[in-house]
């Protein structure tokens, strides 16, 4: 006997109307087989529960758990309806209507309560559960509801009774648990059931009936009479019987219809949720992978992360990316992301790449852009089935065939009109199908990739032009400040050469003046003496004359004149004196006559440029502390040397005008075979954000028109002329310090070698 839900059997109402309800009941109790079958399969390969067999067989379980269900409340039924007649019999036989038989049909009802019982009873325990077995069940608890229900109109003159309308509660109960033979079977049985009740209760008036000598007599016409009323009531039931049971069955029909309507209309929303919850999940990932994507420009996590989050979200066996590589002769890049299947089948998986060099080289010079049909469409992703089996892929089937695949997605990724490289899914299960959501997510994550290559490669382009463009504005700068010392030294050197002759012009000028004029003092001192001894003889001669003398010794002042003589001539001799060594100082400073390399005394060049700087430096000035070691004449162009004593002393010197008390201090010191020369002050000092920039040419912190700015760029370049070192050790408020280290050369080729590789920076 089959189960509730077999739409297998049609339902018969009229001849247009239940095949109908029929095709329509089985056409949707296929398509909804077909469609939880099919569609779970498309979504969910990789499950081994999501074929159409167990999917049939679930829907086998949901119908013997809704038959299983029915009977159970239809158990229920029979004892609230069992229990409510043996109420009803209390009460009657209460009433002492003794027409009833009340202890027969108190038994019966009894009878319906136990046999009620014992099937909920099993039901409950689990001991009938097998689909076999239920339906057996139903048919006994029909059989016996019938026979109850014969009882009880035999009980109550069932001829005389109406309560053979509850003939029709079988049929109804079975329409809920059997099929259209189950259906038809309970009418017939209700029928026959009827009609033999009929004529077992009234059997003794048959001979009446059937003797055709009996036709006269008051019995004979009553009979006659009752048999009459028995036909007409047993066509009446049989008829009522077999229309309720069609109208049952088509009920159970439109229910079914129903039903399965209803059951279509939750797939459909179902799926509707599935595959918003798909799109959803699949947006959310591409916009996981975006965010990733965009947070970093470095190629290598970009592809790590593509290829995670995508072979997450396919649970695909393998993962890759694979990009030609940007230089010659050198193999592909490739980054695989493999499942966790793998991994564990084979713990080493990662220490190798999935797809050897040969399948990657193979792809991207075979698939790595769309492919242009005949008809004008365009391939933008190939799916392949078995790869290992398919012709295309014959030079390398030996490599395919190691890895077992039974899928294999390529996906050129395309920018531009241009390959980036390509992304492969590879997945082992040879079953699996997929999806066009999981193309679509493919087609996604190839072009965000795609486009992230091409950002990071034009950042790469732009940061190597930047590059580019540092280096040259470096060179710029270096030949910009090598232009900008090549001018200050080309200034230097003639502001020297105008100073040197000007000096050297003054000095020799002077020189020759002053050496006649010194020359001729010591004659003109030896005259002046031969006329005081002269006139000192005439003291000897006659009075006459000596008076004459005399008056004229005093007419002349002769004792005042022969005095101041003397005085003149010692002052003349100083002041000669003076102006030689002054000349001598100029000839030393310029050193017109030493502009070749020669050694020469560093304390010596200091001394002269003090004298040279009298405006700031003597006795009623600015007194200078000097300490100076025992130092050896040095290799050196003097001449440039006192200029660089020149700037730094007369620096010094401006540095300490506006303190209360000045103080200026020279030290000389060797170390090492150098020579150090410190010149401090305790003036202002100098700011930090000025030092590095008071060695640059035409830089001065002087008011303008008090300073050049180029005195000690020029000290910069002469000391490194000299293979030595200067720089500045400055505090503000303290005073400044200038150090000045000079190596002590023993010939001229080692001072040409220090000056090719000095490099110092004051900075």
């Amino acid at each position: 006997m089959s189960d509730a839900t077999d739409l297998s059997k049609p339902l018969v109402v009229d001849a247009d109307v239940q095949p109908a309800i029929d095709k329509a009941a089985e056409n949707q109790e296929e398509a909804y087989v077909e469609k939880r079958s099919g569609g779970r399969r498309a979504s969910d390969s990789s499950q081994d529960d999501d074929d159409p067999d167990s999917y049939e067989a679930r829907l086998r379980a949901e119908r013997r758990t809704e038959l299983f269900l029915k009977t159970e409340k239809l158990l229920h039924f029979r004892l609230s309806f069992a229990l409510a007649g043996l109420l009803l019999c209390v009460g009657l036989a209460c009433m002492a209507h003794s027409d009833l038989d009340f202890p027969q049909l108190g038994a019966i009802v009894f009878g319906v309560l136990v046999y009620s019982g014992i099937a909920l009873l099993l039901l409950s325990r689990g001991i009938i559960h097998t689909p076999a077995l239920i339906p057996v069940l139903n048919s006994i608890l029909i059989g016996c509801d019938v026979l109850s229900l014969t009882g009880l109109v035999h009980y109550t003159h069932g001829v005389e009774s109406d309560l053979y309308v509850l003939y029709l509660l079988p049929i109804l109960l079975s329409s809920y648990t059997f099929g259209r033979r189950g259906i038809t079977g309970t009418s017939l049985f209700v029928s026959l059931s009827y009609v033999g009740l009929l004529l077992a209760e009234n059997a003794p008036l048959l001979p009446y009936l059937l003797d055709r000598n009996a036709q006269a007599g008051l019995a004979a016409v009553y009979s006659q009479q009752l048999w009459r009323r028995i036909l007409g009531r047993s066509a009446l039931l049989v008829s009522v019987t077999f229309v309720w049971g069609r109208f049952c069955e088509y009920m159970t029909g439109l229910e079914r219809l129903s039903a399965n309507r209803l059951r279509d209309q939750l797939v459909a929303n179902t799926d509707l949720v599935h595959e918003i919850k798909a799109t959803a999940a699949r947006e959310k990932l591409i916009n996981s992978i975006n965010s990733a994507l965009r947070s970093t420009l470095d190629l290598n996590s970009i592809f790590e992360t593509a290829v995670d989050e995508l072979g997450k979200a396919l649970n695909a066996s393998c993962c890759a990316v694979i990009c030609p590589s940007a230089y010659a002769n050198e193999l592909p890049i490739v980054c695989e992301s493999l499942s966790t299947s793998i991994l564990e089948a084979d713990p080493d998986a990662s220490k190798h790449l999935f797809f050897g060099a040969e399948i990657c080289e193979f792809v991207l010079s075979k698939k790595s852009s769309y492919v242009h049909l005949d008809d004008g469409e365009w391939i933008k992703i190939f799916v392949f089935q078995k790869p290992a089996k398919d012709a295309f892929f014959a030079p390398i089937q030996a490599e395919l065939n190691r890895l077992n695949l039974g899928s294999l997605i390529i996906k050129p990724m395309i920018y531009a009109d241009r390959s980036k490289g390509v992304l492969l899914i590879a997945e082992r299960d040879a079953e699996r199908q997929w999806t066009p959501s999981e193309l679509q997510l493919v087609n996604s994550v190839a072009g965000q990739v795609a486009v992230a290559i091409q950002h990071a490669e034009l950042v790469d382009q732009l940061s190597r032009k930047n590059t580019d463009l540092v280096q040259k504005n470096l060179n710029l700068d270096t030949k910009n400040l090598e232009l900008r010392s090549m001018q200050s030294q080309l200034i230097h050197q003639e502001k020297m050469a105008s100073l040197g002759r000007l000096v050297a012009g003054i000095a020799h000028e002077l020189n020759n003046p002053i050496n006649f004029v010194h020359g001729n003092l010591p004659y003109l001192k030896n005259y002046f003496e031969d006329l005081k001894k002269l006139v000192n003889s005439l003291d000897g001669s006659s009075d006459e004359n000596r008076q004459i003398v005399e008056s004229l010794k005093k007419e002349l002042k002769y004792e005042f004149v022969v005095a101041d003589l003397d005085n003149i001539l010692a002052d003349l001799n100083e002041g000669t004196d003076r102006i030689r060594h002054i000349i001598r100082n100029l000839k030393s400073f310029s050193r017109l006559d030493e502009a070749e390399l020669k050694e020469a005394s560093i304390q010596e060049g200091i001394e002269s440029t003090f004298k040279i700087l009298s405006q700031y430096y003597g006795r009623d000035k600015l007194q200078v502390q000097c300490e100076f070691a025992t130092l050896p004449p040095i290799l050196c162009f003097p001449g440039q040397l006192n200029q660089v004593w020149m700037n730094l002393l007369s620096n010094a010197a401006q540095a300490v005008e506006m303190v209360a008390e000045p103080s200026v201090k020279v030290t000389v010191e060797t170390e090492n075979n150098k020579v150090l020369i410190s010149i401090s002050d305790n003036g202002t000092g100098i700011k930090p954000e000025v030092q590095s920039k008071i060695f640059e040419p035409f830089y001065t912190t002087k008011p303008v028109g008090q300073g050049t700015g180029l005195g000690l760029s020029i000290c910069h370049s002469i000391i490194e002329r000299h293979g030595g070192q200067i720089w500045c050790e400055s505090e503000v408020g303290k005073g400044t310090t200038f150090r000045v280290r000079i190596p002590i050369h023993s010939k001229a080729s080692d001072l040409v070698v220090k000056t090719a590789s000095a490099d110092f920076d004051p900075d």
